[in-house]
């Protein structure tokens, strides 16, 4: 299970490491994240210091599943952010947002059940890694390909938008 652990861990700290940098590499993309979630979230939410603690919140979680002594924290929080990304998404739903959201930078396609189901996929891959994990000790090629599969799943999770619009029916 050590390898499965592994390969979560790639998955989770690549996903959330994107996300974080897609919505800090600049003013426009941070101010674009912002307006995202105030499209989003419910009218009493602080928009500021909700998307401040969410960027920082995916910069600990890529920290601590990175860490061995702190893999077990970084997947808990992995579950219970997307647990809350999973509860803002229904929400928005419910009262028929639309908008694009911007989990991982600016994208066009507008919030949907898809979005629910990656996060269900990635909150699984989380508590996964969680209840899996224990310190890699065996052979390095089977670690490394662990690595790399968590990795592939990551840019995939990251790209399903764009994977989407390219692949999926058109309007």
């Amino acid at each position: 299970m050590d390898y499965v652990a592994l390969g979560c861990r790639s998955l989770v700290a690549l996903v959330f490491l994107v996300s974080a940098v897609s919505k800090v590499r600049g003013g426009s993309a941070y101010a674009d994240f912002l307006a995202a979630t105030r499209r989003l979230a419910p009218p009493w939410v602080p928009v500021r210091v909700a998307g401040a603690a969410v960027v920082a919140a995916e910069l600990a979680i890529v920290l601590l599943v990175a860490v061995p002594g702190t893999v077990r924290a970084g997947f808990a929080l992995a579950v219970c952010l997307l647990a809350a990304f999973t509860s803002a998404i229904l929400a928005a739903l419910r009262r028929a947002v639309r908008a694009p959201c911007a989990c991982f930078g600016a994208s066009r396609r507008p919030l949907g059940y898809g979005h629910v189901a990656r996060n269900l996929v990635l909150m699984a891959g989380s508590a996964l890694g969680l209840v899996a994990y224990e310190p890699v000790t065996g052979d390095a090629g089977a670690a490394l390909a662990a690595v790399a599969a968590g990795a592939v799943a990551a840019i995939g999770v990251a790209l399903a938008d764009d994977l989407i619009d390219l692949f999926g029916p058109t309007a």
